[in-house]
């Protein structure tokens, strides 16, 4: 199989290490290990380390600039022009829905979407998008569903939205992210790297700082809780950043609360390992990431009852569930886990079991490939010859 990924959600000088590029890396490795041919199109400002298999086609940015939907619309063209003039590619692979919207009915070629989200699933439970930009996203997600020969929705609840968005049964697959677990897994000593006492009981919450991700209940509930010595550790950034500092200075909690801003992908298992507790208790997530990653280290791990969460966490077994905005069981959970290590213990445990059972990259990707084959190539056959018309 040739597949040609585009790879555009990133920080362009950390391909393969921030946004949503980690999951185009890690499906492109497993694909070359197992002797595809995988090409990757991408605006890189940096050479990525070599992968045998792997051909990166690099491009420049445009000069509209990179954070606005604008800037993002003229960088899907411009990965388009160059993904065209790839030979004889079987399938095209985004992980993000404004790609495909735009490249799928463009493309004689099969286009593949794994999707992290919906932007209607966005609407009902938290939208953190502009205007202009929910509008875009609304046109990108019907094209999508419309034009793309396979969806991976990733979680079951993500599915029905994209049911709802016009894809039909029969181009919606449901296999989740996997974790790099290489990477994510338990280290020992990773309170000293990190200069953390080991007497200090410590609530990691990683993600952006968004209205969906209700950092702010994590904040409430630290005056709550029995130990007044516990601290928070906030590991990423976001439009709620100043929101979230004034509510710490108004509960008077500045020096238990500590915002970190973006931490390499590399360093996250210190930060997962270092935790009594992970938290995240949004109103809105496709299949989160953190909440993998966090399992994959053994961490206690606390979530909503939402999409993408439920599909992972039984309740009591490898992590806890509480209902969206619930305040009080986010306090009760978060209380019961710093009281309880032998509980603590045991649900990490059962996660990363669960995660290294299920959820590696190898038995991820092995069922990619095996959607691609029965819904694509089986139905298009293996030749495709250019990707369109000229």
């Amino acid at each position: 199989m040739k597949i040609a990924f585009i790879d555009f959600v990133l920080d362009p000088a950390l391909p393969g290490a921030s946004g949503l590029s980690d999951i185009v890396w890690n499906t492109a490795r497993e694909l070359a290990r197992l002797g595809d041919e995988v090409h990757i199109v991408a605006p890189y400002s940096v050479d990525p380390p070599p992968v045998l298999g792997v051909t990166v086609h690099r491009f420049k940015l445009p000069p509209v600039g990179y954070r606005n939907i604008l800037g993002h619309i003229l960088i899907v063209l411009a990965a388009w022009r160059v993904v065209r003039r790839i030979p004889n590619v079987d399938v095209i692979h985004a992980p993000e829905y404004l790609s495909t919207g735009i490249i799928a009915p463009l493309s004689r070629v099969p286009v593949m979407l794994v999707t992290p989200g919906n932007i209607y699933e966005r609407i009902a439970n938290g939208n953190p998008f502009d205007p202009i930009t929910t509008q875009v996203l609304k046109l990108a997600a019907r094209s999508s569903a419309r034009w793309c020969a396979l969806i991976d929705a990733i979680s079951n609840e993500m599915a029905m939205w994209w049911g709802r968005t016009g894809a039909s049964d029969s181009r919606i697959v449901q296999i989740p992210y996997g974790v790099d677990t290489t990477v994510f897994r338990r280290v020992r000593d990773a309170r000293a790297e990190l200069g953390i006492s080991d007497s200090t009981p410590t609530i990691l919450h990683a993600g952006r700082l968004s209205p969906e991700k209700h950092v702010e209940m994590l904040i409430r509930a630290l005056p709550k809780l029995s130990q007044r010595d516990v601290e928070l550790h906030l590991v990423g950034e976001g439009a709620q950043q100043q929101t979230l500092s004034r509510l710490v200075d108004e509960l008077g909690i500045g020096e238990r609360v500590h915002f970190h801003g973006q931490v390499a992908l590399a360093d996250m298992p210190k930060w997962y390992s270092a935790a009594n507790v992970v938290a995240l208790p949004s109103s809105s997530e496709g299949l989160p990431r953190v909440m993998l990653e966090a399992l994959a280290c053994s961490a206690p791990f606390v979530g909503t009852r939402i999409t993408g969460v439920v599909d992972v966490i039984r309740d009591g077994e490898n992590g806890i569930l509480i209902e969206p905005g619930d305040l009080a069981g986010l306090e009760t959970a978060l209380q019961r886990l710093l009281n309880d290590q032998e509980f603590a213990t045991r649900l990490g445990t059962h996660a990363a079991s669960d995660v290294r059972s299920t959820l590696s990259w190898t038995s991820v990707v092995g069922r990619v490939r095996s959607a691609i084959e029965s819904s694509i190539l089986n139905t298009t056959g293996t030749a495709m010859g250019s990707v369109a018309d000229d």
